[in-house]
């Protein structure tokens, strides 16, 4: 796709966002490390189809596409809630987390980087986000893949390092009521 190209070839920001969509396909898992509000985490998140497997930390957090099971194992306690299919939020719901309609915001390369650029997004409508920051890397042989992303929350940042991870023989963690039977349950449905 755009594996022979360079950042300096002038590609768009939307050509950039397709190729990593599109290289990402429907499952896939990058390793993170997350730095918010001065503390850093490490974690995991793998997405297959609709639905995803997250570890950050201590937490866990399993999706079927429809409903989502927060679990926090130092409070043993579960969430249970709808997922947000509406979240472009990597922690909130990763399927939608490199999804950046047209309609939705506004693309631009912010910066190129070695092998790569960084794209800016900025949403045509308040939804909270001042602006999002994703590097995207060729690695030039076919494959784009997120390096980053930054959300910045009217001056709040929250950013991520991500690192691809092989998933093509990996199992997705799927929800299992019966392992968390000594967790306190809190249902938002």
């Amino acid at each position: 796709m755009l594996s022979t190209l360079s950042a300096s070839a002038q590609i768009t920001a939307r050509e950039w966002i397709d190729a990593l969509n599109y290289c990402l396909g429907d499952k896939y898992a990058l390793f993170m490390r997350v730095d918010a509000y001065g503390e850093e985490i490490q974690g995991y998140f793998m997405v297959e189809e609709d639905s995803y497997y997250i570890q950050l930390g201590t937490m866990e957090v399993y999706s079927n596409g429809k409903l989502r099971y927060e679990v926090n194992n130092e409070r043993k306690e579960v969430t249970e809630d709808r997922v947000d299919l509406e979240s472009i939020d990597l922690l909130t719901n990763p399927t939608n987390a490199f999804e950046f309609l047209d309609d939705e915001f506004t693309s631009s390369i912010f910066e190129e980087i070695h092998n790569g650029v960084i794209l800016k997004l900025e949403p045509k409508e308040d939804i909270g986000i001042t602006a999002i920051y994703v590097s995207v890397i060729n690695d030039g042989k076919g494959n784009i893949t997120p390096h980053a992303i930054r959300y910045d929350y009217e001056g709040e940042q929250v950013a991520i390092a991500l690192i691809m991870a092989d998933a093509s023989s990996s199992i997705m963690p799927k929800w299992d009521k019966s392992r968390y039977t000594t967790y306190d349950m809190v249902s938002f449905l």
